[in-house]
């Protein structure tokens, strides 16, 4: 014979509970049953509401009707009258006595699984079944001990044993769950999770062949769905396992659900009653062998932490703690002590902590005085998270993926047979904790989270290159970037759940302004983890506030140049809160758009080798500008409005002929190879004429494109036929000389050979002085820009 045990959920009104009657068809058609019930739906919880409003004097009688109305069952000839008026005289003798009473609130609550049990027992006779409606107050014994209940196996192993030896061969049993009665004959009930503890006790009293645990999740998952969204079910786990998940928090289980089967070698089957046929999860002695198998949580637990120096060396401390505790029936969930005994901390259920402190306080008053011990601290809105299974690496990783997240862990505590690390963080933190736990120790596909910054034509560009190519990263790197938050200059929009194709029409239907300091508080409240903030704008303003988004625990990847080429205070602070948070910072675009340049610098300047000299056309638009008409026969302003019809340029292109853009640029590669150098001590030769230099509008300016023309036709006529025209920047390391011109150069020169809108930079050093490395390609474009600033997030990616 097997048990199947059915929860609330499973025996809710409509399909759910009609599921249940056609499983317990199929299962008896097969072999033998005994069926378990828990209260149907949510009338545990109706029935708490209902002693609740009884004991504070209020009138409960259109609650009790809407209890027993859930009840009925059309067509189900039950007649629970009965029920009802002895459910109604209890509650009127609470509103008469105005005060709570631990047994009456037991026999208040058991009507939930007596009616539950008796209405499957009459569904199942009307499909011709020969079904048994069967008490466990008449089954199972107990005494009540402080918060718990102590079975009485001997006795209720007996009268279980005897019900079942009675029934004929065909009789399916209906037992109703979570409930027992003590010696006296009362009602008491067996806790959270009672009726799956009833039906192991069952199940091992009469030796089943296995349990079923029909619920509403095909299983135990890797961790909660609530929080973790890519969390495993997990096929197959020890009773050991089980175990400790149900110690630490797993729902769907109970620590005294799994002890009964232990000692029988009974397994345990997991199923989702609402797919049918679908595997669910098998516990029983073997297990599957080593490694990880889940991390669960405990939410609202509180921290006590015991500090002093009196507390040095001195035997006998923990004994008083937990003596004072036991004595208050107040349980230690974890404790941890440095070796020095001069901090001893634990937790408790947050429920026990305003005693726990009253007990303690009490209980050290002598030392307290004497300032032994300094204080008796405790902290509520904790939270565990326990990782269960051998665990090898496992502390190493999550600490690591933690401290990225920039997550404080208050304690941490190892079990003696390694079978469970348990990490304390604060309540607020588990969601990203528990995810980021998670990821590490399962080695799951690792999850970015990104917020843009800039919707232009890089910006844009990028969003729309991750939501085109993110299956493909998944499959090749196992990397998710889900893009949760886009904002312009003036609008924004925000989702956990990410944005695909459809960004553009969330942002313009909008109307949320953008703020940075409600999105940093967004995104630090939000749960998520491993947050990259992506900054495709040239605003100072945004660039100003990294040091915000480095000390919220947040990476950054930027095409925006300005935080590398502002003061080098602030470059300088940047650097020193980037590495005190352990955060990253790639911007590889900045110099070069997609050309992996800066990277090969920093690799050389680390190196043996010395960098003497780098030099090159840095900017594409202008490679472009001057390499059509060095060679062509069209006008300066022509090839300019080209170019800036192309996107190469800025919208006003004179950002470009002011030779500022590539100031930048070389600061940038200047301050990577180690030089304190600012804005103004670069060399910029203009490209806009003397002449044209204070116009406004750039309108204006191209209006005056005859001047323009005529300027650099003036240069053009000085090339020698084998020339060609380059705007090259400068940078001499040793002399700390950086300087922007317009030079001359070979036509057959590694300068004078580079096409359309390429950038080439030139690096000089010890060991390449003559022969430099050159790196060349595109220089320009939203679209090589945004791919860029892409690989750097991939780059990110690879350090979680």
């Amino acid at each position: 014979m097997k048990v199947l045990k059915f929860g609330g959920k499973s025996l809710g009104n409509g399909e759910p509970v009609k599921s249940a009657i056609d499983i317990i068809q199929k299962e008896q058609s097969t072999e033998a049953v005994a069926l378990v019930i828990s209260a149907r739906g949510q009338s545990t919880d109706l029935l708490l509401a209902l002693y609740a409003k009884a004991v504070a004097g209020a009138d409960v009688t259109p609650d009790l009707e809407n209890f027993f109305a859930y009840q009925y069952i059309k067509g189900l000839n039950l007649d629970l009258s009965s029920y009802q008026t002895e459910l109604q005289q209890l509650l009127e003798a609470l509103q008469l006595l105005g005060v709570t009473n631990n047994r009456i609130k037991d026999r208040v609550v058991a009507f939930g699984e007596v009616i539950s049990a008796l209405t499957v027992t009459e569904l199942l006779r009307q499909q011709g079944l020969d079904a048994v409606f069967a008490d466990a107050r008449q089954l199972l014994v107990g005494r009540c001990v402080a918060n718990d209940v102590a079975v009485d196996f001997a006795l209720s192993k007996e009268k279980t044993t005897r019900f079942f030896s009675a029934l004929a061969p065909q009789q399916i049993p209906v037992i109703t769950g979570f409930i027992a009665s003590d010696p006296e004959g009362k009602t008491i009930t067996l806790g959270r999770n009672g009726s799956n503890y009833t039906a192991t006790l069952i199940a091992s009293f009469i030796q089943a062949t296995e349990v079923q645990n029909w619920t509403d999740i095909d299983g135990v998952y890797t961790a909660s769905p609530k929080y973790v969204k890519n969390a495993q079910k997990i096929p197959h786990l020890s009773y050991r396992e089980a175990n400790e998940l149900a110690n630490f928090g797993a729902r769907i289980l109970h620590a005294k659900t799994i002890l009964p089967l232990v000692e029988s070698g009974i397994p345990l089957k997991i199923f989702s009653s609402f797919a049918y046929g679908r595997e669910g999860t098998l516990i029983d002695e073997k297990g599957s062998g080593k490694g990880i198998k889940a991390v669960s949580t405990i939410e609202d637990v509180s921290l006590v932490s015991i500090e002093g120096r009196g507390l040095l060396g001195k035997v006998g401390i923990d004994a008083r703690i937990f003596s004072a505790l036991s004595s208050n029936s107040i349980s230690v969930r974890l404790i941890s002590q440095a070796s020095s005994e001069r901090g001893i901390g634990f937790i408790v259920n947050k429920e026990d902590a305003q005693l726990t402190e009253q007990v303690l306080t009490k209980e050290f008053s002598e030392e307290l005085g004497h300032q032994d011990i300094s204080r008796i601290q405790v902290n509520n809105n904790m939270a565990i998270i326990a990782i269960v299974g051998r665990h090898n690496y496992s502390l190493e990783k999550a600490i690591y993926g933690l401290r990225r997240n920039k997550i404080w862990l208050h304690l941490i505590s190892n079990s003696i047979n390694g079978e469970h690390i348990s990490l304390v963080v604060d309540n607020q933190d588990l969601k990203k904790a528990v995810n980021v736990v998670h990821n590490q120790v399962f080695g799951a596909m690792k999850t970015l989270n990104l917020f843009a910054f800039g919707k232009g034509t890089v910006g844009g560009k990028l969003l729309d290159q991750l939501v085109r190519t993110g299956d493909d990263v998944i499959r090749r790197r196992n990397l998710m970037i889900r893009i949760v938050g886009v904002a312009d200059s003036k609008k924004m929009i925000f989702s956990e759940d990410g944005f695909t194709h459809n960004w553009r029409e969330e942002l313009a239907a909008s109307q949320q302004a953008t703020d940075f300091g409600n999105i940093i508080n967004l995104l630090k409240t939000s749960g998520l983890e491993n947050i990259v903030i992506a900054d495709n704008t040239s605003s100072q303003e945004l660039t100003e506030q990294y040091p915000v988004i480095v000390n919220s625990g947040f990476d950054i990847v930027a095409s925006n140049k300005k935080a590398n080429s502002i003061s080098y205070a602030f470059y300088e602070g940047l650097r020193n809160d980037l590495k005190k948070r352990g955060k990253l910072f790639f911007y590889e675009t900045n110099v070069g758009a997609g050309l992996p340049l800066i990277d090969t610098i920093k690799h050389l300047h680390n190196s043996s080798d010395k960098i003497e000299r780098i030099r090159g056309v840095f900017s594409g638009s202008l490679s472009y500008i001057f390499n059509k008409f060095s060679v062509e026969g069209k006008s300066f302003s022509t090839i300019l409005t080209e170019a800036k019809e192309k996107g190469y340029t800025e919208p006003d292109a004179r950002e470009d002929l002011c030779g500022l853009d590539v100031a930048r640029k070389l600061i940038i590669l200047a301050r990577e190879v180690g030089l304190q150098t600012e804005l103004e001590d670069v060399e910029v030769e203009s490209l806009v004429p003397p002449s044209l230099a204070a116009i406004g509008p750039f309108e204006e300016f191209m209006a005056q494109a005859e001047t323009l023309d005529a300027y650099f036709a003036t240069i053009k006529a000085s090339l020698n036929e084998d020339e060609v025209l380059r705007y090259v920047g400068d940078l001499m390391v040793a002399e700390n000389k950086l300087t922007v011109s317009l030079v001359k150069a070979s036509k057959n020169s590694p300068l004078g050979n580079i096409q359309n809108a390429d950038s080439l930079f030139e690096i000089y050093t010890e060991s390449y002085e003559t022969q430099p490395i050159i790196i060349q390609g595109a220089g320009a474009g939203a679209e090589v820009t945004a791919r860029g600033v892409y690989s750097d997030l991939i780059r990110i990616g690879g350090h979680y």
